[in-house]
Order: structure tokens, then C-alpha cells, then sequence
């Protein structure tokens, strides 16, 4: 046993602020629910994401059946509370966005899931105090947006590393396999609450790790994963 599940997290909507859960199915496509829905300009279709709309993250998207991923509901910084698919969700965005009347944003659903590569984000806990410790604070888990983080009992750096090219077995049937190190987009250095920047914790890991901590997996056998669960590699 390399470790066990500690937290798991769902991201309903691509680039908006999440969801901490206590257990989740894992399919094909990641966590059951995890980015199924965007926001992108009307005009062009390009997606909206936090690296260049860090508003975004001041949104949280979670979903009123944990279970099922079902039933998206977004609360939005001015206190309003909208379900995926009311009219007035995207006008909210965009003035969230600070856009102008005639810079429209649709709100669409990503039925593959709006992953940046693979669909499972792998992070451990020896990785977040090893950032935090250079950044010279406690860094929020939040800014690395893992789906799936594993604490392996011991303060051995960068544990994924070791991973890479292996599959790991979750509970008693789950499977992933990691794939690549996870590269670190502007994101590292917004406060997820406040969209604030703070560029100490981004600035350690260009200089320690080349841009590089976590890792990115796909999902080899499908199945229900929960906090506590055991982590192995599988043979």
C-alpha cells in the first residue's frame, strides 16, 4: 500500500471553484459530474478559462445529488444562487466578468468533460506541504484543484513521480493510471476564494520543479472511490 484517499474533490464547471466530497464514482471520463459544464464567449465559442477570467474561480459550482453528479447549481459572488440552465446564469458571468453588455458568455454543457488532459487530477499531501513550504505558507489544496489526493503516511517529496507509467488500484476494484506530471497554469497563484494573486507558491514550483507538481491520470477500470480508501500499485 503506497497510501490512502484523503480528500477527493468535483469540479462541475470547468475553471469555477468546486466541490469537497466524501465519496464519488469514477468513469471513463473522471468523477462522475467533474466539469460537465462551461462557460464560453457567445461570439466565438472559445472557452472561458481561470487563467485569463481568474473571476471565474470567485463562482462555486456543485451539484444538488452527489451521487449522480446531477443538478448543477452555481453561487455566484453577488449571493445569488442559479441552476445550471436558468437564462439568468450567463448574464450573471459576464458582469461578474466585468464584460460589456455586447461581450455575451453562453453557458454549455461538456458532455466528454472540459478536462486540460486527462481526466483524473492526482495530488498527495507530501506534495502540498513540500509547496507550502516554499511558498513560506500554508498553501489551499484549491489552487492545485485536484480531483483525487493521497496522503502516504511519510514526508518523501513528490511521491507521484514515482508513479508515473503505473497503475494504481483505489479500494478494492478502482483503477487509474498515471500518466504525466501536471504543468502549472496562473491559476497556482490565485486565491480560490478571492481570485487575489499571490505568485509565491507558483514561483517556487517554476523554479524547484520546472512548472511541474501532481499528475495528470486516465481511468483504467471504472468504480466508487471514497476518503480512506487504500492506494496500491497494482502488479
Amino acid at each position: 500500500m503506497v497510501g490512502v484517499v484523503s480528500d477527493l474533490w468535483r469540479y462541475p464547471v470547468a475553471s469555477m471553484s468546486g466541490e469537497r466530497l466524501r465519496r464519488a464514482f469514477i468513469g471513463p471520463l473522471g468523477l462522475v459530474g467533474d466539469r460537465q459544464c462551461a462557460v464560453v464567449d457567445a461570439a466565438t465559442g472559445e472557452p472561458l478559462v481561470a487563467v485569463r477570467e481568474p473571476a471565474l474561480l470567485r463562482y462555486r459550482a456543485r451539484c444538488d445529488d452527489p451521487v449522480t453528479g446531477s443538478g448543477v447549481q452555481v453561487d455566484s459572488p453577488s449571493g445569488a444562487v442559479i441552476p445550471w440552465g436558468d437564462m439568468r446564469l450567463a448574464d450573471e458571468v459576464r458582469r461578474g466578468l466585468g464584460r460589456k453588455d455586447d461581450e455575451p458568455v453562453a453557458v454549455i454543457r461538456a458532455p466528454a468533460g472540459a478536462h486540460a488532459a486527462q481526466p483524473v487530477a492526482l495530488l498527495t499531501e507530501e506534495t502540498i506541504r513540500r509547496v507550502s513550504g516554499w511558498a513560506g505558507d500554508d498553501v489551499d489544496r484549491r489552487r492545485l484543484r485536484p480531483n483525487l489526493v493521497v496522503d502516504c503516511g511519510d514526508d518523501v517529496a513528490f511521491p507521484e513521480d514515482d508513479w508515473r507509467g503505473l497503475r494504481l488500484r483505489i479500494g478494492s476494484a478502482t483503477e487509474i493510471e498515471v500518466v504525466a506530471a501536471t504543468r502549472r497554469s496562473g491559476v497556482l497563484s490565485r486565491d480560490p476564494d478571492t481570485a487575489e494573486r499571490d505568485t509565491r507558491a507558483h514561483a517556487a514550483v517554476a523554479r524547484e520543479r520546472r512548472n511541474h507538481v501532481g499528475a495528470c491520470c486516465r481511468v483504467v477500470r471504472a468504480g466508487w472511490v471514497a476518503v480512506g480508501d487504500p492506494v496500491r500499485v497494482t502488479p
